[in-house]
Formats: structure tokens, sequence, C-alpha cells
């Protein structure tokens, strides 16, 4: 088995590249479903020693409770149990992706969980072989489309945060994976030529490329995902290239300083180079905190203008693991600790705000 898991950061153009990869022969490549996200604060809900079976039957139901479905498969629960090879959460969801891809006869698989940079280490504990795929884009653009798109942080210096971070945790694990383990792809590089950006990749896999991925758009997912919200309501049209530099039609002076700034150092590594700030921004503890305050104002703001139709969709896996939480806390003694550690793995990967869980 091959496994792929792709890095960086939401609106970076992750559904068009899992999707180009998922339409060459012998890929299986789902939706996200962000199990080692969502599951890590829940872990003592499945005690010590780890109960697999409990484990992964909440996973299973996460997945079918997806906005994004994933294959159907029956007794999903016993399939995934069998390819378990350890007893951590990083274990168990490697075993579902393996267990998905070996029923659907595949031999590739591959991950779009983005946030999972930031929990490298417990991948790479597993000692099961991986390669990393980190997809960036210019945080103008992803700031852009953030500020336009139904979730997701909407503070200026909340948006450029989350890019910094995202990508100083790739960088982090870039620095202890070998060369021929971990691909950078730039997002303006995938949608100009996405043979020549894709051709390392696919050669490590022993992928041959095929002019199919390219018609990714016509699959019925792509369609099915464009008509459940305007978040993917460009994956059933061909590779788009007016998105590149999007950010330059903005008339958000705000946003693109704050992004230009904040990110200054980090996007210039990338070839991305400011074109309104000379020096990098600093932001302090407090004024971290005001922009926190803000973006929470803004996105109950855009929340109330949701489709409640829509939303109801969204929603349905993070009821279920509110659920999981009021069980654990009731169950576990001194439960509220559970509480306390799931918020405390939220604020790592989100930047002190908790993270956005109907991202797919």
């Amino acid at each position: 088995m091959k496994r792929v898991q792709i890095v960086g950061t939401q609106r970076s153009g992750s559904n068009l590249l899992r999707l180009v990869l998922g339409s060459l022969p012998g890929v299986f490549a789902p939706p996200s479903a962000h199990k080692l996200r969502d599951l890590q604060g829940l872990m003592p809900r499945y005690g010590s020693p780890l109960n697999s079976k409990l484990l992964v039957d909440d996973m299973a139901r996460l997945v079918e409770l997806n906005a994004l479905v994933w294959p159907h498969l029956a007794d999903r629960s016993r399939i995934v149990l069998a390819e378990l090879q350890g007893s951590t959460l990083a274990h168990a969801v490697l075993a579902f992706y393996d267990a998905h891809a070996r029923s659907l006869h595949k031999d590739i698989w591959v991950s779009k969980c983005l946030e999972n940079a930031h929990f490298f280490d417990q991948i790479v504990a597993t000692d099961l072989p991986m390669i990393w795929v980190h997809l960036v884009r210019d945080p103008r653009d992803v700031a852009h489309s953030f500020a336009k798109a139904p979730i997701g942080p909407k503070d200026p210096r909340v948006i450029a945060l989350r890019w910094l971070r995202d990508q100083k945790a790739a960088i982090a694990a870039r620095s202890a994976i070998r060369e021929d383990r971990w691909f950078t792809v730039r997002y303006e590089d995938l949608v100009a030529d996405p043979k020549t950006a894709l051709s390392p990749l696919c050669g490590s896999l022993g992928l041959r490329w095929s002019a199919v991925a390219l018609e990714f758009h016509r699959r019925e997912e792509a369609h099915n995902a464009a008509s459940l919200s305007e978040l993917w309501n460009n994956l059933n049209r061909p590779i788009r290239r007016d998105r590149v530099s999007a950010y330059k039609r903005s008339s958000d002076i705000e946003l693109l300083m704050a992004v230009e700034g904040i990110d200054y150092e980090i996007m210039s590594m990338f070839g991305y180079l400011p074109e309104r700030v000379t020096a990098p921004t600093v932001i302090s503890a407090h004024e971290e905190n005001d922009a926190l305050i803000r973006d929470r104002e803004m996105r109950a703001a855009m929340a109330a203008s949701r489709d409640p139709e829509a939303e109801a969709v969204h929603l349905r896996r993070l009821q279920f693991l509110e659920g999981l939480k009021t069980m654990s806390s009731q169950a576990v003694p001194g439960g509220s600790d559970v509480r306390a550690v799931r918020a405390e793995s939220s604020d790592r990967v989100a930047g002190k705000t908790a993270p956005d869980q109907k991202e797919q």
C-alpha cells in the first residue's frame, strides 16, 4: 500500500488536487474526514489499552455523516480492524484508509486532511511508509478566498496567522523526511501545467500520468460536491487558471497588507513577493487576541446568512462529535479534562481558535 498525505492550508486547491489524483488508475482519494484532528481529545473514551472496536466504530460513523460521501463498505468496521497494525489513533486512521483502498482494489490512497502536518509526529510514529505532498498557494489568494467563503476565518490577521502556522508545520515536517518522500506543489504550477507539476509525485508512486486526470470535473463526485456548497462550486468545471493572483482584483487593502506583513518571510520562500509592505509585521499576544475576538464576530455574522438546509448537512458530523464529547466527559473520571485536552488540540492546530469542523 502506498500512502499519500497532503498538507497545507484550506482554500489552496486541495480538492482539485485530490480529484485529479483520484482520477488516475489505482488511486483512492476520498474527501477529508479529519479523524486524526477531531478525535485527539476524545481518546480517553477509548481506554487503555485501546478499545479499537469502539474507536473504529466511531470513525465509521463519522464518515457516514460526512457532507462529501465516502464509498460504502459492508461491514466497514470489521474490514478496518483487520488492517490495524498498532494501538494508536494514527494507526487506526491509516488502517481506515488502507482498508477502503484495498476493498476498492486500489494500491494507492490520498488523504486530504491538510491539518495532519500538525500531527506529523503521530503519523511518523506508526512506522508505516508515507509520502507527503505540501500544497502551497499564494497567501493573498488564500485570504481572498477565505474572505468570501461561507466558513473559515474572516479577520485578515487570523487568516494570515493560519496560513503562517500551517506552512511552518509543513516546513518543520519537511526537515525530518527523506527527500524522496516529500513533494512541494505550488497551486499556481498545478493549474498552469498539471502534468509537469505532478510528474515527480507520479513517478515516485509508480503512476503513469494520464490525460483522464484532467476530466475529474466530469465525475459524479465532482458534480455532487459542487451542488452541495459554494465551497466547491468550481469542482465540476475544468481547471481554471484565472484564480491565480485573484487577490489583485481585491479592493480590501487591509486584508492584503495584513497577509503580506504577517506572512512576509515565509511567502517569499515560496516565490510570492510582497507588493505593499517592505518588512515583516510582528503581532503581539494582545493584538492576536483582539483579532480572534473580531474573527468570531465576523464568523457569526457570516453563519447567519448561510442556507439552513445546506448547513444541516455540514453540521451532522459536528453534532455527532459533540455527543461523543458529552459521553466522554460523563463516563471518564475527571471528564472535564477531556474537554480541556480537546480544546488544547484545536488551539494548537488553528491558532487559538477552534478549527472549522465543517471544512472538507
